[in-house]
């Protein structure tokens, strides 16, 4: 193996991989890059067995071959070398002399055989003609969006296994990302055709494959080709490839937790209301993140009560609407979890919101008050006072 590439090319391609490596060295080979020269460029390969990222990228090769090597190591030495080209050639049958200027290293390898090996896509296998037109292509900065606006409400208990991840639901006219941990529930969906999905099509995605793709798919403008097996999901974007297991089991009822018959509604103003959150969580109970609200036709309360540090109360006005279902009641108040309303308000990004409510005992709804190409629902369970 022996080969040329400019410093910017190769580095980029390391910094998409650097999120799968393994790095508890569980099993020495995944702390490891494959780097494979080919007549075509450079593939670079990273796995920790539940996700893979494959990597291509232009470069000069003299003659072709493969190595694995540390990938934190080719890193560091990579991003300190000087903004040129830089040399890769094997070493000895099992190292990987790096040459740069007056700059020379040599990295103890391991041999491609040891690597685990990456599935390949079902639209790429010639021997499944079925599955080739399976493919679905999806719009990068859509999905983007979307995962980014749900990835916030995924539980972080890993006991809660089908719960660490999203649900992604491919139907012919449309697709959806739902995410829950129980206590909140974040769903976006947007109407879309889809001629390759002849019923609706589901797969649980774990919240690392979900990290790598947002990597992935910062080009607006980028298609992703998805397709999955019976074990595992692809996603394919122009050079790079990322493969995952698929989450096993079930997603729970996330329909069952939408409110049906919230009929009260106020509008909110997004930046008020997490300026006061802010300010009243700086009081709030440390462990609860604990946080009170009443609301009124025309003003929303926020309230924050420690018996340890003091409290916290400041008064919001409510934009006025004409809708009919605008609230004309008695003030109702309810308990919510801080962090739960602040993630939401950081993803929404909306001027305005509505607030559709029942009572002080009953999940609440956060869409936004202006409907737009993607419908979002944000669902929160209230807190006991």
């Amino acid at each position: 193996m022996d080969f040329t590439i400019k410093k910017g090319t190769i580095l980029r391609e390391l910094n998409l991989v650097q999120g799968v490596v393994e790095r508890r060295h569980t099993i020495p080979i995944l702390s490891n890059l494959l780097l494979e020269a080919t007549r075509t460029g450079l593939s670079i390969t990273a796995t920790d067995m539940d996700v893979s990222i494959r990597c291509h990228c232009e470069a000069m090769v003299r003659k072709a071959g493969s190595l694995t090597v540390s990938a934190k190591k080719l890193f560091d030495i990579v991003r300190l070398l000087p903004e040129t080209d830089i040399s890769f050639k094997l070493a000895d049958g099992e190292s990987l002399a790096v040459t740069c200027e007056k700059s020379n290293f040599k990295l103890v390898g391991l041999p491609k055989d040891n690597f685990p090996a990456i599935p390949v896509p079902p639209w790429l296998d010639p021997q499944n003609e079925e599955a080739a037109g399976r493919r679905v292509d999806l719009p990068g900065g859509t999905l983007r969006k979307m995962i980014h606006r749900t990835i916030f409400a995924i539980t972080q208990e890993e006991s809660r296994y089908t719960l660490n991840g999203a649900l992604l639901i491919l139907r012919p006219d449309g697709l959806s990302v739902v995410t829950t941990d129980g206590h909140r529930l974040a769903l976006i969906s947007k109407p879309a055709t889809f001629e390759a999905i002849p019923t609706e099509v589901r797969a649980l995605i774990p919240r690392k494959t979900l990290v790598e793709l947002l990597k992935l798919a910062s080009d607006e403008e980028a298609t992703i080709s998805f397709g999955r097996d019976e074990n595992h999901l692809f996603f394919a974007i122009r050079d790079h490839l990322l493969v995952s297991r698929v989450l096993a089991g079930q997603f729970p009822n996330y329909e069952m937790v939408l409110p049906k018959d919230n009929q009260n509604m106020v509008l909110i103003d997004r930046v008020a209301l997490e300026h006061a959150l802010r300010r009243a969580d700086v009081m709030a109970d440390e462990h609860s993140r604990a946080i009170r609200w009443v609301i009124h036709p025309d003003h929303l309360e926020v309230k924050a009560i420690s018996s340890d540090t003091g409290e916290a109360h400041e008064t919001l006005s409510l934009p006025s609407t004409e809708d009919a279902a605008a609230y004309q009641g008695d003030p109702v108040e309810m308990g919510f979890n801080a962090q739960y309303l602040l993630d939401y308000l950081a993803a929404v990004g909306e001027d305005h919101l509505a607030l559709w409510f029942r009572d002080a005992e009953t999940q609440i709804l956060l869409v936004p008050a202006t409907p737009g190409d993607l419908e979002y629902k944000y669902v929160v369970m209230p807190m006991r006072l």
